[in-house]
């Protein structure tokens, strides 16, 4: 039986062993190392590297700088400027340079075939990404790509594994996409292990277009990562900065920040149940979710706008207010809605935007995010639009410009809104709708109601632009209206009032307002009771000619500028802007009028020629049903805003003959007998 002493010996000499063995082989890996790092120059391999990349990838790699090597205690690598060229079909810029790469890789893990890298230190990096004609971007047609991916596909278990990160370093970099740039770029990564939260720290200063002002940037978040499942969790992400709007403007701050964001790659879903965004004086907040995010991106969410004041948000910006009629107009802005993007669309649900004192609600979309198809149902409570017009200032007459009619060639919309109340132009409106439908150059609006001035209102109006001259067709009602203001706050005339109905259909072409009245053909009609004709005395100008017929003096005393009617009735056929009336009646206590004649609505020229029925006033008082004293003839001449009546000299000197040969026909007759006989004896 063995004692155990000479066990504990035969085991202390086993270990000894092992040690020298372990030992021996560490300082045999120690010396192929150093004899590497001693005898192995990675300088005289640039151009098998090259050749290896340009194999692979089909692009031109420069290494003008000098490769460095070590081997303790990390392997490491350092090389730089560095440069890999753009694929053919773009310049001959490099798709990416740096000026120093330097990257460590721990042996030992590495022999155990795990690789865990050091801290990678990237200075000086410029990534430009671009695309050309094709549409093709130079990130793309790298070679080897679907070899790579058929290979390795995603979620396939690996024997080399990355363990964990020792942190990166990126400094004084630049990155650019078209005319957007990322410029003095520094990011700061911590120690990356799978499951634990990394410090991350990021500077730059962005630049949205040729011309425009950097964007100041700056970030700081946690990330957690689970590299096996392809999971990854940032917490509470802090990004702020500044954005200068212009030359000699003061920076304006803005923020944005994350609690929680959660990523899925082998799920495909992004999640972040809130986020909060601040610009100058506005704040932005939310949540968003994102499914399929690396095939077909999905996004739901909702955000909403604090009331914010954007007159100065304007000003914040470096924009210049509108001047408008109401200095208070655009004080403040808010707005909340559902969203949700995908499928080539894009839409807002519970839409709730208020703009100083009306709320707009609805739901909107882009349907086609390509060909720019909205869909709408929308609803606003109340509006006065002439808030927001510019003030109303003394200009000399210019030409008139061309009407926006081009956007119809390429405009898509379906939809209907709703306005409570509303004024525009001045004119009053309440419980407005309207269903809109603008395809392939052709707007129609159809059907169109409204409540105005005691009436209502019904149109159907198209918009036509697919020939080379836009052409305009409206039928349009107005029933039981209330003339007189609706005249006073629309065109700001008093011409005339009373209540009734006026219809139109009429049709116009042109790309100026001028050429559209210049071609305005079609048909109204207006049938009105209880009201007066302003500017206009008839009874004034009736007497005055009856002074005339009967040869006595003019009476004395001023027209009174009106004449009341208890009927007017008249229709018009337009063509080419000039309105033909034939069928003029207006009828009161004692007096009928009928007449004929034509308005030019571009020159404003109007010429009427009419006769006025004094009436004896029957026993009922209806004045069509008295007996006839006196026709009277007349003319109207002027302008639409200031016409002249006048009696007809021609026709009332023409009735006096007529008169006058009645009046003595008996006598005339007995004459000429008498001549007759004589003749014949």
């Amino acid at each position: 039986m063995r004692s155990p002493v000479l066990d504990g010996v035969i085991k202390m000499r086993a270990l000894k062993i092992l040690g020298i063995a372990l030992g021996g082989f560490a300082a045999l890996i120690v010396l192929l190392l150093l004899a590497v790092w001693l005898f192995v120059d990675p300088n005289n391999y640039k151009g098998r590297i090259a050749e290896t990349v340009k194999q692979s990838t089909g692009r031109e790699l420069a290494l003008p700088g000098e490769i460095k090597l070590a081997v303790l205690p990390w392997i490491a690598l350092e090389f730089g400027p560095a440069s890999l060229g753009n694929p053919p079909g773009f310049n001959a810029e490099p798709f990416v340079s740096v000026q120093h790469v330097a990257l460590q890789v721990k042996l030992l893990p590495l022999l155990r075939r795990r690789l865990q890298v050091g801290r990678i230190q990237i200075d000086g990096l410029d990534l430009r990404l671009l695309r050309n004609a094709q549409g093709r971007g130079n990130w793309q047609e790298f070679g080897g790509e679907t070899t790579n991916a058929a290979s390795h596909p995603r979620g396939a278990s690996q024997t080399e594994t990355l363990a964990d990160l020792g942190g990166v370093v990126i400094k004084d970099s630049r990155l650019t996409y078209q005319d957007v740039v990322a410029d003095h770029v520094n990011l700061d990564v911590g120690r990356v292990i799978s499951g634990i939260a990394v410090p991350v720290k990021v500077k730059l200063d962005l630049v949205t277009g040729r011309g425009a002002q950097p964007i100041a940037l700056a970030s700081n978040f946690d990330v957690a990562l689970d590299i096996a499942k392809e999971q990854y969790r940032l917490a509470h992400i802090e990004l702020d900065g500044t954005v200068t709007p212009g030359p000699g403007a003061a920076a304006v701050p803005w923020k944005f920040s994350v609690p929680d964001l959660s990523l899925d790659l082998a799920a495909q879903t992004v999640s972040a149940p809130s986020f909060d965004a601040q610009f100058a004086e506005a704040r932005l907040t939310g949540s968003v979710r994102g499914d399929t995010i690396l095939d077909a991106l999905s996004l739901t969410g909702a955000f909403k706008l604090d009331p914010v004041g954007l007159r100065e948000l304007m000003r914040r910006l470096g924009v210049a207010p509108p001047e408008t009629r109401d200095p208070k107009a655009l004080s403040t802005f808010a707005a909340s809605a559902d969203f949700a993007y995908g499928g080539n669309a894009a839409r807002a649900t519970k839409l709730v935007a208020r703009l100083d004192d009306s709320t707009l609600r609805g739901d909107a979309a882009i349907t086609d995010l390509n060909t720019k198809a909205m869909s709408f149902d929308l609803a606003l409570d109340r509006i006065n639009v002439d808030r927001y017009l510019s003030p109303v200032k003394p200009q000399p007459a210019a030409k008139p410009g061309e009407l926006p009619t081009a956007a119809l060639k390429t405009l898509r919309l379906n939809g209907t809104f709703a306005i409570g109340s509303a004024t525009i132009v001045g004119l009053n409106l309440a419980q407005v709708r309207a269903t809109v439908a603008a395809k392939d150059g052709v707007a129609h609006i159809a059907p169109a109601t409204a409540r105005l001035y005691g009436g209502n209102y019904s149109g159907d109006i198209t918009l036509d632009d697919r020939s080379a001259i836009p052409a305009i067709r409206l039928a349009q009602s107005m029933t039981n209206v209330d003339l007189a203001p609706l005249l006073r706050d629309f065109a700001k005339i008093q011409r005339i009032s009373g209540r009734g109905t006026v219809t139109s259909n009429l049709t116009a072409q042109g790309r100026a307002s001028d050429e559209m009245l210049r071609s305005l053909n079609g048909h109204v009609a207006t049938n009105l009771a209880d009201g007066a004709i302003e500017g206009i005395d008839l009874w004034f100008e009736i007497n005055r000619a009856v002074a005339l017929i009967q040869k006595q003096a003019l009476p004395a005393g001023k027209s009174s500028g009106r004449t009341k009617f208890d009927v007017f009735k008249a229709s018009a056929d337009l063509a080419n802007g000039i309105a033909s009336t034939k069928d003029l009646s207006i009828a009161s206590q004692n007096l009928r009028v009928t007449g004929q004649g034509t308005a030019n609505l571009v020159t404003d020229a109007i010429s009427y020629q009419v006769k006025a029925t004094i009436l004896k006033e029957a026993p009922t008082g209806h004045a069509t049903s008295g007996t006839t004293l006196a026709d009277i003839p007349l003319t109207i001449t002027g302008t639409l805003a200031s016409p002249q009546v006048r009696p007809d000299l021609a026709a009332i000197a023409k009735a006096r003959v007529l008169q006058e040969l009645d009046k003595n026909k008996g006598e005339l007759q007995q004459k000429l007998q008498e001549q007759l006989n004589g003749m014949f004896k």
